[in-house]
């Protein structure tokens, strides 16, 4: 069983980290996407893709647990403050308009790629686009609060949708290639990579927590995580995470809507390929 892990391992790393010119092909991406899934197939066959949408509750090791989590969806603790967030995002603009007016793409087609500037489009980057357009004040704190709540409750609307977001532009493919790089790449003091924690070791139980799986990561999101409302900040969008993610490796965190958890964001994104959106969602 080791030998056959190890290997499929070795497998995924090679595909996923072998140098290409340029930009990579709409046919390797799509290789990684079959690869990235198909090991986790492999691992948890007994869990469909859907269900990855569910994060760590999805899986086995967390099965001792997720009667208590079905009982607290019954009443979910982020009822209230998606009520908020609902009239947040259905208050006017003083000049009559709305964020209903907003040109946003879909949510299940975050992140998008712009030609034009050659820049990704990320849902929190466009939203401050609109209000400042409509002479409102852009959100300044872009990893929780209000930022994170309007996020929750535009990607609401289309829960269920399968995320697909859009490689065909060379331009995207390579945004796609770096944030690629950067899952797969070690760094802090604990030297560690994404893929440590989220590939090598999904499922696994440290410190009496499981490591939830790479795929799913980012269609739960914005979430309500039960160890951020202890500190009174209980929603968290995906950079947010990301920034805690670095920190937990002893690592500097990267500015949120910066390049780097943007092309992160892109990669994880076009990993989950197909699964379903899933917002809002509570976390541990």
């Amino acid at each position: 069983m080791r030998t056959r892990l190890t290997w499929a391992i070795t497998v995924l790393s090679v595909v996923l980290l072998a140098p290409v010119a340029g930009a990579v092909t709409e046919v390797e991406v799509q290789a990684d996407i079959d690869t990235f899934q198909g090991y986790f197939k492999k691992r948890f066959p007994n869990v469909a893709l859907a269900d990855y949408a569910d994060g760590v509750n999805a899986l086995p090791a967390y099965s001792e647990r997720r009667a208590n989590w079905e009982l607290l969806m019954e009443f979910p603790p982020f009822d209230p403050e998606m009520d908020k967030a609902r009239k947040e995002w259905s208050k006017p603009f003083a000049n009559g308009k709305g964020l209903a007016d907003c040109d946003l793409a879909p949510a299940n087609t975050y992140p998008v790629y712009d030609s034009g500037s050659d820049d990704l489009r990320t849902l929190a980057g466009d939203i401050n686009v609109c209000l400042k357009a409509n002479g409102e004040k852009p959100i300044k704190n872009v990893k929780h609060g209000k930022m994170a709540r309007l996020i929750a409750a535009y990607r609401e609307q289309f829960n269920g949708q399968a995320m697909a977001v859009d490689v065909s532009h060379p331009g995207a493919r390579r945004w796609y290639e770096e944030g690629r790089q950067f899952y797969w790449a070690k760094r802090g003091q604990l030297n560690f990579s994404c893929a440590n924690c989220h590939v090598h070791n999904a499922g696994k139980k440290v410190r009496g927590d499981v490591l939830s799986a790479g795929l799913g990561h980012g269609v739960g999101f914005p979430v309500f995580r039960t160890k951020w409302a202890v500190a009174g900040k209980p929603w968290g969008t995906v950079h947010r995470r990301y920034g805690g993610c670095n920190k937990q490796v002893r690592a500097n965190p990267f500015k949120a809507q910066g390049r780097e958890y943007k092309a992160l964001e892109m990669y994880e994104a076009v990993m989950n390929t197909g699964v379903p959106l899933k917002v809002p969602s509570q976390r541990q």
